[in-house]
């Protein structure tokens, strides 16, 4: 056999080379879509080991723009067409090569072509995606809030960094028929496209729902049954609540979804009750309608999860979140949805899609007093924070304080504790005060359940008759209240 010459041994560093940049400018590919960014990491892969320099241009329409360039690249370089599913993108050209071995030469330089190729309309099909669904679901964001001289409303979004796709997180509020404002925030599971139609139909789902609302809880069941419905399986957290701002309340239920906040003026805030498993989960959500007063100067806050999980502790984004609204409520942000995100976020990066709905009770006082709850413990020290408020404003001294704070609190706890057993039902406080009297009434509509003596308990009323001038207590089948009468010293200062 015959041979022309000296036969050449490729080795297996020199077979192993073309490889290893390949797999090296995947994974530089592979990090982000920022394809100026990452063109520029594979650039500096190319140069100076395997050429002496490499560009690549991009083509739109008649213009042509340089993504990357690194080294001398020459006018004669060789160029290799950026060609991803028969779209013509742009050029890959290579300077001087410094390959041993020219067969590997010219199938590596068309692979890396097509792999960049590859990952720049990945970076384009993504853009204009994730696009189409910021618009979507900014478009189905509410353009206006409702105005109320009671409650202010104020909502914010703030879309996830740079490198997250656009979510389904959304919020809404609108008058209802009856001159009540429904509110409902949420947020699909998954992102992009098909995250944000979902989310516009579970939205307009909840508008619909609410239009003969019988309660917060009866409107996540319609919504889950409409999410149910669809095709494809989906999961949705969410709050649906029906405010009243003549009597500044609002009666809500969850379904999956963090725990609304009450922040009170005196800086304290608490996370209230939540319940319900996700909508599109099982048949039933299983929910429980909550019932809170928003008193002057409180804020009700609504928000999705991506303010509280930007980072792998939840527990310390809950306190931070905490901490920022006792911050809003006492320095009385005129924006406190969006000086809230700013708080979240002034040092730190939202890695996910936020949503914040905030409504702030008009600081105004006045003679009357009303709170409104569901009979649940943690809300007796909410209200006992709020009646401290109306009395110290009203120029109560500290023996009258202490008289009306213990008084109440005991009658509030009985009520708690007795009216509604396992089930749920709602407490009302009314307070009024003349020059002379205060009278406050504490109401329930349960059936009391007979009281269990023991040793730590059963004073309640004869500490209530001890600090107060008149107790009475009036019973029917379905409602107990608890009336509170006390003298006030002359020459008592009014608010």
């Amino acid at each position: 056999m015959h041979m022309d010459g000296p036969v050449k041994t490729i080795d297996e560093r020199s077979l192993s080379a073309p490889l290893r940049l390949l797999v090296a400018a995947s994974r530089e590919l592979a990090t982000s879509f920022d394809y100026a960014q990452t063109l520029a990491a594979v650039a500096a892969l190319v140069v100076p080991e395997f050429a002496a320099g490499i560009s690549v241009e991009l083509d739109e329409g008649e213009i042509r723009t340089m993504l990357a360039r690194a080294g001398r690249v020459e006018h004669d370089a060789r160029s290799f067409p950026l060609v991803s599913r028969g779209n013509a993108l742009g050029t890959m050209r290579v300077g001087e090569t410094r390959f041993e071995y020219d067969a590997l030469e010219l199938p590596m330089w068309e692979e890396l072509a097509l792999r960049i190729a590859v990952a720049v309309d990945a970076a384009q099909v993504y853009a204009r995606e994730h696009h189409v669904a910021d618009t979507l679901q900014r478009a189905l964001l509410p353009e206006r809030l409702p105005v109320d001289d009671r409650l202010v409303f104020d909502a914010a979004y703030l879309p996830g960094a740079e490198e997250a796709a656009v979510g389904g997180d959304w919020y809404d509020a609108f008058r209802l028929p009856d001159g009540r404002i429904a509110v409902s925030i949420g947020d699909v599971a998954g992102h992009g496209l098909r995250a944000a139609i979902v989310m516009g139909e579970v939205r307009q789902a909840f508008r619909a729902a609410a239009l003969n609302p019988n309660s917060p809880s009866l409107v996540l069941e319609r919504a889950n049954t409409i999410v149910n419905m669809r095709p494809n399986p989906v999961m949705v957290t969410a709050l649906f609540g029906i405010v009243d701002p003549g009597e500044r309340t609002i009666t809500y239920a969850t379904a999956g979804h963090p725990a609304p906040i009450l922040a009170l003026p005196d800086g304290n805030a608490v996370m209230l009750p939540k319940d319900g498993v996700p909508l599109g989960i099982i048949d039933e959500v299983g929910a429980t309608d909550w019932s809170f007063t928003i008193p002057p100067g409180g804020i009700f806050a609504l928000y999705t999860d991506g303010l509280i999980e930007y980072s792998r502790d939840v527990l310390d984004g809950e306190k931070r979140l905490l901490d920022a609204l006792r911050h809003g409520v006492v320095t009385g942000d005129a924006d406190p949805a969006h000086a809230l995100l700013r708080r979240i976020f002034n040092e730190r990066t939202n890695t996910d899609d936020v949503a914040a709905l905030v409504m702030r009770s008009a600081d105004v006082g006045g003679s009357t007093f009303a709170f409104m709850f569901s009979a649940i413990p943690m809300a007796v020290p909410l209200v006992r924070r709020s009646l401290q408020r109306y009395v110290e404003r009203l120029g109560f001294d500290e023996d009258e304080t202490f008289r009306v704070l213990t008084a109440a609190g005991e009658a509030l706890a009985n009520a708690v504790e007795h009216a509604y057993g396992a089930n749920r039902g709602a407490v009302r406080v009314h307070g009024s005060v003349t020059d002379s009297t205060l009278v406050l009434t504490v109401d329930d509509d349960g059936r009391w359940k007979p009281v269990q003596r023991r040793e730590e308990r059963g004073r309640g009323l004869p500490l209530m008759r001890a600090l107060m001038d008149a107790v009475e207590i009036r019973t029917h089948q379905t409602r107990t209240q608890v009336r509170l009468t006390m003298e006030l010293r002359e020459g008592r200062v009014s608010a």
